[in-house]
């Protein structure tokens, strides 16, 4: 799905400008890796991306639609913050599912998602616990397989692994990579670390005061 950003800015209470004049094309199936300071627009992007929130001026467009226009369930949109959000009341299995409840996915076809997500991001081991009984790693890497079972056309990623040791961000970051690419999937990856800008594996765009640089 392209993501097309035409001379966007928005512009918070009390005249705060997150973004200034943003224009930006992703070609569907690319990965763009977004860099910059805190306070520099990044999230702000991603939630306008996402059809999250309406630009002050200009447009946001997946394909030919602008984004806001599209209802939440037919924008084929996942997004992962920083800090995971997790269903409490719901097993890891039951969060890794629960996207599934809406799109038209047999119960064989999610189970077999569920545990290919899971084996993936090694977690399949916790699927009966509660996210109270993970740590924060392994709560981050349930938060992106619901994201990835879904199979969305735009997936969205706010500093996705920040709470992962050093030596698994390297295998989560892959799982992710080869997952969004063998599906065509367009990822926009906001990350503070430009050497893992550089190996999402394409292109990596600059933030500052609301304008690429």
């Amino acid at each position: 799905m392209e993501i097309r950003l035409a001379d966007v800015s928005k512009v918070y209470a009390a005249g705060v400008r997150a973004l200034d004049g943003v224009s930006l094309v992703v070609p569907g199936g690319e990965f763009v890796a977004i860099v910059g300071p805190s306070g520099g627009g990044k999230t702000t992007l991603l939630r306008l991306a996402a059809g999250l929130e309406e630009p002050t001026s200009g447009e946001v467009r997946h394909g030919e639609r602008i984004a806001t226009s599209i209802p939440p369930e037919q924008r084929r949109v996942a997004m992962a913050f920083q800090v995971p959000a997790l269903y409490p009341h719901l097993t890891v299995g039951e969060n890794l599912a629960f996207p599934l409840r809406y799109q038209t996915t047999s119960a064989e076809e999610a189970t077999r998602l569920v545990s290919d997500i899971a084996l993936s991001l090694d977690i399949a081991g916790k699927l009966q616990r509660m996210p109270h009984e993970l740590s924060g790693g392994q709560r981050q890497r349930v938060a992106l397989g619901r994201c990835l079972v879904r199979q969305p056309r735009l997936l969205l990623l706010d500093e996705p692994l920040g709470q992962l040791d050093v030596p698994l961000r390297a295998t989560v970051r892959d799982v992710i990579v080869r997952m969004c690419r063998e599906r065509g999937t367009t990822v926009l990856w906001v990350t503070h670390d430009p050497a893992e800008a550089t190996a999402v594996g394409g292109r990596v765009v600059e933030i500052r005061g609301g304008r690429l640089v």
